[in-house]
């Protein structure tokens, strides 16, 4: 991921490998062993990404140097959106919180989550109105991608069963990569742990206008 990137734009490099450094003790390895592993590792280093505790840091990581490259070229942001682990860099880059704080909370939630119970992800090509037939107790629909395009995350079996019954009535859907049930109710043990930990961080106003994922509007304190 972002190889060339990496081993081509100063800038870039700079950003990920001060997010690494920062990264060690928190995650217990260097992010750019498993990103960028000689050859005899890469195995070892695909599981590790597999890991919600390993992957979420890498992927703040890449996105905030991807914006820091992008504002040294001198495209500076007039607003900001992201979805997910993105949220966290628009809050960084707004000046929500300092780049060190983020490090941490991102490395801090990947953690907590890592510790949850084990899930699965089916992409479907189904509005929602026709994905919410299919699904009983223990799933729920995690994304609306498209008109006819959602994602439904729960417990593994669960989600093996509707994959079964899908295919039954001849309707194609996709396992994806995760090691969890992302936007679920198998998230909510993790939220009380979760919100003290981000009490710790002294949250400041936006500098730089940003959307919320949770409200659609303007972000604010």
């Amino acid at each position: 991921m972002t190889s060339g990137l990496y081993h081509a734009e100063p800038e870039f490099k700079d950003v990920l490998d001060y997010c690494a450094d920062k990264l060690k003790p928190h995650v217990g390895l260097d992010i750019r062993d498993v990103l960028y592993p000689r050859e005899e590792k890469s195995p070892e280093a695909e599981q590790e990404l597999k890991k919600t505790s390993i992957v979420q840091p890498v992927l703040f990581s890449i996105e905030y140097a991807l914006a820091k490259l992008w504002i040294s070229r001198g495209i500076n942001p007039a607003a900001l959106i992201g979805h997910s682990i993105g949220e966290y860099v628009a809050a960084c880059l707004s000046g929500v919180l300092s780049l060190d704080e983020a490090l941490w909370l991102v490395a801090r939630r990947g953690s907590i989550i890592q510790n949850l119970s084990p899930g699965s992800m089916l992409s479907i090509p189904l509005s929602e109105k026709e994905v919410s037939a299919y699904i009983g107790d223990g799933l729920a629909i995690a994304a609306i991608n498209g008109d006819d395009l959602c994602v439904v995350s729960g417990e593994k079996e669960g989600i093996r069963l509707l994959a079964d019954k899908l295919s039954e009535n001849n309707i194609a859907s996709r396992l994806l990569q995760t090691s969890h049930a992302f936007h679920s109710p198998m998230m909510e043990p993790a939220c009380g742990t979760y919100i003290e930990e981000v009490k710790k961080v002294a949250l400041k106003e936006p500098q730089i206008p940003y959307i919320s994922n949770v409200t659609g509007a303007w972000m604010s304190m």
